[in-house]
């Protein structure tokens, strides 16, 4: 079997598709673990070379990758420069297009013209996104219009394993709220002062933060600072990173309520976490998350479109919450908590049917179909 452009390479008698991964991140690592039957995935380190020219914030950007023991190289959240067949999976376009010119800024328009040019060449073979809202943004950020690479790209959603039902439980009467996460942009602050709120309510819920003061990233100390201080002297509030075996063996199956009040996000995979182990959600509408949480079905969602949070949070840093922006978050928040404290009913509903989506439109079958068809058009 070859790798190379040119050469005809197929799996079926030969053996399995071998396709490589560029990313160890953790969404990755979970695909590797659940292959199409007739794949098989592994890690690919890029050659030392590096480009001294370009730029990028992301680690790993625009890396060398050569592999002859492997038929497709799939790139994840940065592209590559090779000679293999590959393909690109990501959240957004804007991702691809995050990069600059020894540390000097390039017009939108000139970072653009140089991904369509990587992806032009014949072994580039297809642009995944990893959901509709992502892929809208290869018109309405990148500016490629209908039509054009059409053939190339398409929408596959990342999968998310089955929870074993000994793991869910539905409707308890010890309500266990959890956030995870960056904290002031996925909406640390709005969960604690609502959380706060609802305790005067109910004084026995508790609150866990799968974050530490690393995670509080501001240039505001002095909001970083009242918020630490509010989460220090909170006895219901426990606050720190845990390792992934904790996190998905202890805590999200003594979960009652995931809340991520984003304000803004790529994609959410933790969402899709806590939805397969039958957890109500409650998020915002950004970008992507309505195509995971359906709200009032699934769980509960904060409609931010009243605000431009992608002007508000440029580079997806908070430095300061607007009044108006912070009240209609957590008001909506606090609102949402008690209605699914009161209801443990209403949990249990959401609960299961957030586990039939995941279950169903993220399952692993659903996505290894839909893989096995794009691997097969790269390699003709």
């Amino acid at each position: 079997m070859h790798s190379k452009e040119g050469k005809k390479t197929t799996g079926g008698e030969a053996g399995p598709v071998r396709v490589a991964f560029t990313e160890r991140h953790g969404m990755a690592k979970e695909l590797a673990e659940f292959p199409p039957s007739d794949v098989s995935y592994s890690f690919l380190s890029p050659l030392p070379r590096k480009n001294l020219l370009v730029r990028s914030g992301i680690k790993g950007y625009l890396g060398h990758y050569e592999s002859a023991e492997h038929d497709l190289i799939e790139a994840i959240l940065s592209p590559i420069i090779t000679r293999n067949r590959w393909i690109y999976s990501i959240a957004n376009f804007q991702e691809a297009t995050t990069f600059n010119l020894l540390g000097c800024p390039l017009p939108r328009s000139a970072r653009v013209a140089y991904l369509r040019y990587l992806m032009s060449k014949k072994n580039f073979k297809k642009l995944i996104f990893w959901s509709k809202s992502g892929r809208e943004t290869l018109h309405s950020y990148g500016g490629v219009g209908e039509g054009v690479m059409q053939e190339k790209v398409a929408v596959v959603y990342p999968a998310i394993r089955e929870v074993p039902n000994e793991l869910i439980r539905f409707g308890s009467r010890q309500v266990n709220l959890l956030f995870s996460g960056d904290f002031f942009r996925k909406g640390g602050a709005n969960v604690v002062d609502a959380f706060e709120k609802a305790q005067q309510i109910y004084p026995g819920i508790r609150l866990r933060l799968c974050c530490d003061e690393q995670d509080f990233c501001t240039m505001n100390e002095a909001l970083r600072q009242e918020y630490l201080d509010k989460v220090r002297s909170n006895g219901a509030i426990t606050c720190g990173r845990v390792p992934r075996e904790k996190l998905i063996g202890e805590i999200l199956p003594e979960t009652d309520i995931y809340l991520l009040p984003t304000y803004t996000e790529a994609f959410g995979f933790a969402i899709l976490e806590a939805m397969a182990y039958g957890i109500p959600v409650i998020s915002t509408n950004y970008f992507a998350i309505p195509e995971m949480v359906s709200h009032g079905a699934t769980g509960l969602l904060v409609d931010t479109r009243g605000f431009d949070c992608d002007k508000l949070f440029r580079g997806y840093l908070v430095n300061d919450i607007p009044d108006e922006f912070n009240r209609h978050v957590t008001e909506n928040l606090f609102t949402y908590i008690c209605q699914l404290i009161e209801s443990p009913e209403l949990r249990n509903e959401f609960g299961r049917e957030a586990m039939a989506v995941a279950r169903s439109k993220f399952s692993f079958a659903t996505r290894n179909r839909a893989m096995q068809q794009i691997y097969r058009e790269a390699l003709g």
